[in-house]
């Protein structure tokens, strides 16, 4: 296994700019995964690290090796694709074994190595049977397991859960996890499900419009995001952000639409007057009496449950707003309620940029 250092890469199709001056280092043994929006361009540098795309611009490296210009059987790596890409004529020991007969690896190791990775992923059973015969879930613990028979320096996930039900996406997630923890290969994994991002990854690189919006370790990234887009794509169900204004006195902001004040937390020095946009975590809301001081004045729009979860929709002066709990709720649509943000969970942004102010600690 190796690090990979991407250095002001940047990828253009004709003029159209698809990945603009990207640099990312992901440790030897990380578990890195690439998020956002369809057409933010993970997937396509993916693609640049596998050496399937030529970059236009910028440098890649492998454990300090330059290899730009490889192609990508020359890169050691191996890579697990959405739709399987398993060969239909081959049983499943034969696809896994694949790379390991075409490399004319003595048969011997080819034996071992496929009855020790199909013994991990569960497969013993299903060696001798086609693709046709299983099911999507076993399809992906076969291209996975095609993948680590090769022994390789790095995996790449190119959103290998997508074709899978919600049950299965589950179960699936945590082998991959599980995987990694045991064999602690450098891996990269393409999403655009930030509830995987934020459960597997050990660093997760936002991507928009080609360019990383922020990069860091999970909780990073829901404590202290960079941007609005950042707060706003990481999180479920998602910030609510709402515009306001600091007092004059600089110690308290006013939440427009509504007649709600609320004490700057300590550490903030913003100027009074300033424009700025307030992001509150749908759990940092409490529900209390009506006509808290401080309180946010609702109605119950609809209440949903997960059974473990319960997010109360709210309509409010200051637009929807989204409260999380993990008690259950007796509130029917149609109540009015009162809303209390826990200010010590404040985050605010600037009106203009959409960047984060920050806060001394």
């Amino acid at each position: 296994m190796s690090s990979i250092a991407l250095h002001n890469v940047s990828k253009s199709f004709g003029a159209v700019d698809v990945i603009r001056d990207v640099s990312v280092d992901i440790d030897e043994g990380e578990f890195c995964v690439l998020i956002g929006p369809s057409g933010s361009g993970k997937s396509t540098l993916l693609r640049i690290i596998a050496g399937l795309e030529p970059l236009s611009h910028g440098t890649i490296t492998f454990g300090g090796r330059d290899v730009t210009g490889l192609s990508a059987k020359q890169r050691d790596i191996a890579m697990v694709f959405q739709s399987y890409a398993l060969y239909p004529q081959m049983t499943v020991r034969e696809n896994m074994s694949f790379a390991l007969r075409l490399a004319h690896r003595p048969k011997a190791e080819i034996i071992e190595k496929t009855d020790r990775v199909a013994q991990m992923l569960g497969l013993e059973a299903l060696l001798e049977r086609l693709p046709r015969e299983l099911s999507g879930g076993q399809r992906q613990r076969v291209a996975m397991g095609r993948a680590i028979v090769r022994d390789p320096s790095a995996f790449l996930f190119d959103e290998p859960l997508s074709n899978l039900d919600a049950k299965l996406r589950v179960q699936v997630r945590g082998e991959i996890r599980d995987l990694h923890s045991r064999l602690g290969t450098t891996s990269v994994y393409v999403t655009h499900d930030q509830v995987e991002a934020m459960t597997m990854g050990q660093k997760i690189v936002v991507l928009r419009d080609g360019r990383v919006e922020q990069a860091g370790k999970p909780l990073e990234l829901y404590d202290t995001p960079d941007s609005v887009f950042v707060a706003g794509f990481i999180g479920s169900p998602a910030i609510n952000m709402m515009p306001a204004k600091i007092g004059e006195s600089a110690d308290s902001l006013r939440l427009e639409g509504g007649n709600s004040s609320i004490l700057l937390p300590h550490g903030y020095t913003v100027e009074g007057g300033r424009d700025v946009l307030t992001g509150i975590r749908p759990e940092h809301f409490d529900i209390t009496d009506n006509g808290e001081a401080g309180a946010i004045a609702g109605k119950v729009k609809a209440v949903e449950t997960t059974g473990s979860d319960t997010t109360v929709i709210c309509d409010t002066p200051l637009g929807e707003v989204f409260v999380a709990s993990k008690q259950r709720s007796s509130l029917k649509p149609g109540e009015v309620i009162s809303l209390r943000p826990n200010a010590e969970k404040l985050l605010i942004f600037d009106r203009k940029s959409e960047k984060r102010i920050a806060r001394k600690p």
